[in-house]
């Protein structure tokens, strides 16, 4: 008992020297020393009467100490519980920093622009302001001092963690120097924990008060009044209670989503990568120099020259369209009507070894009679004869006359005239079609005695349709092979089987897209009239007859160009990518080509495809050293203004990574960042105006999707339009 009487006469006297010599640890150890010294005399029994009165006087003055304390505790006590257990409305970072806004600045146009930079120089290390998401600056008066020379700033920065105070005070050990140099005396004010705040005015003493009983004064800073509504305001809507479990919160899902965040921009650039490795593999393979010596292979195996230029044009043109179909049915034929062998197959279907010879005259007794006429017959046997898809019916009875006749070697039944006929895939009237060019107007083509008038629809089909096919099945085994090196590569690089056959399917089909219109368009030019002035212009310059085929090939280099360069050229030209990509690009695919030309021509298909696609990543890889893409410029740029823009936002996991997905996405950032170019570029001055532009896509997209809610709160969309404010300032 005595000696808990002891704890509490010190601890009573502790208080006493803190409210009698002042509110400090040194006063109260004081109060302590006069304790025990009062203590001590009166525990001296024999002392004079004068002693006894003060002694009388001492345990008044202590039992009213120490009821005016415990009164004091008491108080602040309650204080503190009603502060604590008060219902504040629900509150986040963005809308405090609304209220705190509000409560700070008068009207809308005293708001003072936020100097991010010299803020984060001002804040020098101390946690008022961090990276953190939600930690917001919102208030900012300082300025050099006028007496010394260093790049320092003294004032006030409010932000929703707290208030940072910084005065310029002279140094101790210069006093007595005529060199006077001064330090910075840093007052820290945070929000949490803070239950009461009082303001003295007249003397400019703001005075905060911390649930832990400690107490913090700011006296003569000159914002006093602006501060207490700041701390007034943070009491009042319970952010002091809970801000530090609400940022705490916070941070945990900022951390959170920028693993999230990682996760979809590394997948996303590797994505990327893989997209311009399959673009890549894809374009050097389908311009190779060995595939486009194929293709103009074509234009003699095809007797391009006897399609457009003779009168019995429309049986090659039947040859090719035939051949064609059997080639896309799996049938492997060989096309050997251009060798011109006396009774030979104009087609041998290398599955079966069938050998087909192709009859398109006008009657069906004649393309019959024509065909016994030349004797078509192979090792005892006689051909396949294919006509018309009109005369089929009536060329089959004509055959059964013949076996019945015994004009078929080794045939004696009739009903096996089947056998022995086979429908074209084109009429007669088609195949006079399908010697026409789309590029030349009013066609017309002799039925009987009549003209007839073409369409350009009939000869969109029969004419150029065919010259498309022929196109893309010469690109064919390319593409087969380009869809397995795609499709492998894509799942060694981790892309899923959905993803990577998807991917692969797009190699298949573009060689065979790109190389069907290419031939078409060389085949169509060279088989019109324009390109018969164009075979007289040339034959006439260089003194010897030329055939079609000769402009069909300059055709086809004339567009290999445009498909290697032209959507660069057109990109450049309207500003989505710079010079030195269109450079770059060109250099690559062009490396791409000759490499893949080289290999193929030692390793056909294969040796083409592996050259190409290696050739073009050498180069490419070498030229990133002297220039960086502007596609890699553009996303670094983007992924430093979504951590900036969008990471500071009230969104929920949802709606955040459904943004990173849409930007990231690897389909369409190549697009967005060809826009960001062509709104900039790679120039100092272009990358801000870059910068810009993505930050105004990102605010966009951020309040598309808070629009997006069932309800949202007007305060949360006014906070997120005062932070990209701050933002655009800090630019």
């Amino acid at each position: 008992m005595e000696h808990l009487l002891l704890i509490a006469f010190l601890t009573g006297g502790y208080y006493a020297g803190k409210i009698i010599f002042g509110n400090n640890r040194v006063a109260g150890w004081i109060g302590v020393a006069v304790t025990i010294f009062l203590l001590f005399s009166l525990a001296q029994d024999n002392l004079p009467l004068f002693y006894g009165l003060i002694r009388i006087v001492f345990y008044i003055s202590l039992i009213s100490i120490v009821v005016r304390w415990v009164h004091s505790y008491s108080k602040t006590n309650k204080e503190i519980r009603a502060w604590r257990k008060a219902d504040y409305p629900k509150t986040n970072p963005y809308k405090f920093s609304t209220d705190l806004t509000q409560a700070i600045y008068e009207s809308e146009n005293e708001k003072n622009d936020i100097p991010y930079n010299r803020v984060a120089a001002f804040n020098d290390g101390n946690d008022i302001l961090t990276e953190n998401d939600g930690v917001i600056p919102v208030y900012y008066d300082a300025k050099p001092a006028d007496n010394e020379m260093a790049f320092r700033e003294f004032g006030t920065l409010i932000t929703t963690k707290g208030v940072l105070y910084k005065k310029q005070v002279e140094d101790p050990k210069t006093k007595d120097s005529k060199n006077k140099s001064y330090i910075v005396e840093t007052t820290i004010l945070p929000f949490f924990n803070a239950y009461k705040v009082t303001f003295d005015e007249e003397n400019d003493l703001l005075t905060i008060y911390y649930a832990d009983r400690k107490k913090k004064m700011l006296n003569g800073c000159g914002n006093g009044k602006l501060v207490y509504n700041a701390f007034t305001t943070a009491i009042n809507n319970g952010w002091s209670r809970d801000s530090e479990k609400i940022l705490e919160k916070t941070w945990a899902t900022q951390a959170e989503t920028l693993k999230d965040i990682d996760k979809v921009v590394k997948k996303a650039e590797n994505d990327i990568k893989i997209q311009e490795a399959n673009h890549l593999n894809t374009k050097s393979a389908t311009l190779s120099l060995d595939q486009l010596s194929k293709l103009n292979e074509q234009f003699k195996v095809h007797q391009l020259n006897a399609r457009f230029g003779a009168s019995q044009g429309h049986g090659h043109a039947a040859e090719q369209a035939n051949w064609v179909i059997d080639f896309f049915r799996g049938l492997n034929p060989s096309a050997e009507g251009y060798t011109n062998e006396a009774s030979g197959a104009d087609r041998v279907r290398q599955v079966s070894g069938e050998m087909i010879q192709t009859k398109y005259l006008n009657s069906a007794k004649n393309s019959v009679n024509n065909f016994f006429k030349k004797g078509y017959v192979h090792n005892g046997k006689m051909m396949t004869l294919e006509v018309p898809k009109d005369q089929y019916k009536e060329a089959v009875g004509l055959m059964r006359q013949k076996i019945a006749d015994g004009q078929v070697p080794n045939e004696t039944n009739p009903n096996n005239a089947v056998k022995y006929v086979k429908k074209g895939v084109l009429t007669y009237r088609q195949s006079k079609v399908a010697q026409l060019s789309i590029f030349d107007r009013n066609s017309t083509i002799k039925q009987g005695n009549q003209e007839i008038q073409v369409s350009f629809a009939e000869k969109l089909v029969f004419s150029a349709g065919t010259d498309f096919l022929t196109g893309a099945a010469a690109a064919a085994p390319m593409a087969i092979v380009n869809f397995a090196w795609i499709y492998l590569n894509n799942r060694w690089q981790g892309v899923d089987n959905n993803t990577a056959r998807k991917n692969a399917m797009v190699g298949l089909a573009k060689p065979m897209l790109i190389s069907g219109l290419m031939y078409t368009v060389a085949s169509q030019f060279a088989g019109s009239k324009m390109g018969e002035k164009a075979v007289a212009n040339l034959s006439q310059s260089l003194g010897k007859k030329v055939g079609r085929d000769v402009i069909a090939k300059r055709a086809m280099t004339t567009l290999t160009v445009v498909v290697a360069v032209g959507p660069d050229v057109v990109n450049c030209l309207v500003g989505r990518i710079s010079f030195q990509q269109l450079i770059k690009n060109t250099a690559v695919t062009g490396t791409g080509m000759v490499v893949g030309g080289a290999l193929g021509s030692a390793i056909p298909v294969v040796g083409t495809l592996v050259g190409s696609a290696i050739g073009g990543i050498v180069a490419k890889k070498i030229l990133d050293h002297f220039s960086e893409d502007d596609s890699a410029i553009m996303a670094r740029i983007a992924k430093e203004e979504f951590i900036e823009v969008v990471m500071f936002m009230p969104l929920d996991k949802e709606e955040f990574n459904d943004i990173a997905q849409t930007v990231f996405d690897p389909k369409e950032a190549p697009k967005l960042f060809k826009t960001m170019f062509q709104n900039g570029g790679r120039d100092p001055e272009g990358i801000e105006k870059s910068r810009e532009f993505i930050d105004k896509t990102f605010e966009n997209l951020v309040v598309s999707k808070f629009k997006e809610r069932e309800s949202f709160d007007d305060e949360v969309i006014e906070a997120v339009q005062d932070e990209f404010g701050s933002f655009k300032m800090a630019e």
